[in-house]
C-alpha cells in the first residue's frame, strides 16, 4: 500500500546529529559533517507484528504445494490470517535531482525557525535511487558537509533541525542539533593534529575526493607509521583506485598494529578482517 498522500500524520522519526553527535564543538579547521537518517516507524512496528502470520501462510502454502490442501480452502485460509494483518504504510519520495534535494536544515533565530544558507556540500547518501519507498526494511541516510576554514562557514552557537516533506504538505522535523562553530582552530598537539588530519581525511573520502584523501592519512603515516586508522583508511582509498595488492598490504598492516597495540581487545576488528577476505577472494578470481 503506497501511501503518497494521505490524511493521517506520517509515522517517520528523523534522527539529525552533527559529527555524529547531537551537540557538538566544531573548530575552524575541522569539517563539519551533518548527517540524517530516516526510518518509517509505523511500517516497522507493521512488520513486526505481521511476522507470526506470514509464518502461518508460508505453513499452508507448504501444505497446499505438498497437495495436503484444496485450493479453495487454502485461500480461504489464506484471506482470513490477512484479514488479521497490519497494512504496511510505505511513503515515497524523491524526484529527479534525488531524494537528499528533500531535505532541509533550519536555524532557530529570534525563536524563528529559517533556513540555512550555509555552503554545504551533498556528501553520501543511501539508498542510491532518485526516489525511494520508506517501508519496514528501508532507511534513509545522508550526509552533508561543510569545509574547514571555508570563507563562507559561520561561526557561533547554532540550534538546528533537518525537516523534509515526506508526503503533501506534511512536514517531518529531526530531533534539534546544539552547535558551536569555533572562529578558532584545532589546539596543536600531535595527537589533535594527528586526529585533525584524519577528519579531512574521512571527509574527503566521503565526498569521492580520494587524491585529496590520501595526502591527509599519508600524512598521518609519516608521522605515525603505525596507525590504525590511517592503515584502514588507506586501505578502503586504495580499493576505490582500484589497486587491491596495495588495499590488501594496508588492511593487513592494520590488522598487525591491532594485534600489537591492543593485545587485550576483546572483539576481532571484524571489519579489517573482513576487507582481507573480501580482497583475497577478488584477487584469486
Amino acid at each position: 500500500m503506497v501511501m503518497l498522500e494521505s490524511n493521517e500524520p506520517p509515522q517517520i522519526s528523523m534522527m539529525c546529529k552533527a559529527n555524529k553527535e547531537t551537540s557538538a564543538k566544531v573548530f575552524f579547521d575541522e569539517p563539519l559533517v551533518l548527517s540524517v537518517t530516516i526510518f518509517n516507524d509505523s511500517a516497522v512496528a507493521a512488520d513486526s507484528y505481521n511476522a507470526p502470520f506470514r509464518d502461518q501462510i508460508r505453513e499452508l502454502e507448504n501444505k497446499f504445494r505438498e497437495k495436503r490442501m484444496e485450493e479453495e480452502e487454502f485461500k480461504e485460509a489464506v484471506d482470513e490470517i490477512e484479514q488479521n494483518m497490519l497494512k504496511v504504510r510505505i511513503y515515497r519520495f524523491g524526484g529527479p535531482e534525488g531524494w537528499p534535494q528533500f531535505i532541509r536544515f533550519q536555524v532557530l533565530s529570534e525563536k524563528t525557525w529559517s533556513d540555512i544558507d550555509w555552503p554545504l556540500k551533498l556528501s553520501i547518501f543511501s539508498p542510491s535511487d532518485q526516489v525511494v519507498d520508506l517501508d519496514a526494511s528501508t532507511s534513509c541516510y545522508v550526509e552533508y558537509g561543510l569545509d574547514p576554514e571555508d570563507p563562507e562557514r559561520p561561526t557561533g552557537k547554532f540550534q538546528i533541525k533537518a525537516v523534509v516533506e515526506i508526503v503533501k504538505d506534511k512536514i517531518v522535523e529531526s530531533n534539534v542539533v546544539t552547535l558551536n562553530l569555533l572562529q578558532k582552530k584545532m589546539p596543536k598537539t600531535q595527537s589533535s593534529k594527528e586526529e585533525n588530519l584524519l577528519n579531512r581525511a574521512k571527509y574527503a573520502f566521503r565526498r569521492g575526493l580520494y587524491k585529496e584523501a590520501e595526502e591527509y592519512v599519508q600524512s598521518v603515516l609519516k608521522a605515525n607509521p603505525n596507525s590504525i586508522s590511517a592503515l584502514h583508511l588507506l586501505g578502503k582509498i586504495e580499493e576505490k583506485k582500484s589497486n587491491l595488492s596495495a588495499a590488501l598490504s594496508a588492511y593487513e598492516k592494520a590488522l598487525e598494529e591491532v594485534t600489537v597495540q591492543l593485545p587485550d581487545r576483546k572483539e576481532p576488528p571484524h571489519l579489517i578482517i573482513e576487507n582481507i577476505k573480501r580482497l583475497r577472494a577478488l584477487m584469486e578470481e
